[in-house]
């Protein structure tokens, strides 16, 4: 392949031949002017066809570098798409983590309020039941108190009617 300094080259070979060609033609005689311009013509034709040749050369060249080039970038950035996606895969797995560690943070809030308010709830029930209980042997012993006071109150009613009739019928109560 040709580089471009070839080209470079073939391009200055290609002036000199020209400047050639013209110092030729100045100095041409009338009787050789034909012979001398066919072959400058071909000199031209080959020179030109030599420096289209390294064109081309270098035209291939450069394509397929740039080829390679575009390759290249490709695979860095399919690399780099590859990486990205790990980082992201390996972010959502942290704030996923993160997630469910807020969530049993707030489940074992929730499982020691629950915990403490039903213990707080049986030792009320269990004073309420005390208390009630209270009031049931209080209500018990007045009733009790109040069977008593009723039993006194009828046998002094009694002894009181007994007097009374005593003392209407004038008979004294036995004793």
């Amino acid at each position: 392949m040709t580089s471009k300094m070839d080209v470079s080259v073939l391009v200055k070979e290609m002036h000199e031949t020209l400047s050639t060609i013209h110092d030729t033609i100045a100095f041409l005689t009338a009787t050789g002017h034909d012979e001398r311009l066919d072959e400058l013509e071909k000199r031209r034709d080959s020179t030109i066809q030599s420096l289209i040749n390294a064109f081309l050369a270098e035209s291939e060249a450069l394509d397929e570098k740039r080829k390679l080039e575009r390759e290249e970038i490709a695979e860095r950035r399919r690399i780099e798409d590859e990486e990205r996606e790990r980082r992201r895969r390996v972010e959502d797995e942290e704030l996923a983590a993160w997630d469910r560690r807020l969530d049993e943070e707030r489940d074992d809030k929730l499982h020691d309020e629950t915990e403490e308010i039903e213990e707080e709830t049986d030792n009320l029930m269990i004073q309420v039941e005390e208390d009630a209980e209270k009031v049931v042997e209080d209500g018990k012993e007045r009733l009790r108190m109040l069977e008593e006071r009723r039993k006194v109150g009828q046998l002094q009613n009694c002894n009181i009617r007994a007097s009374i009739i005593n003392t209407v019928t004038g008979t004294e109560p036995p004793h």
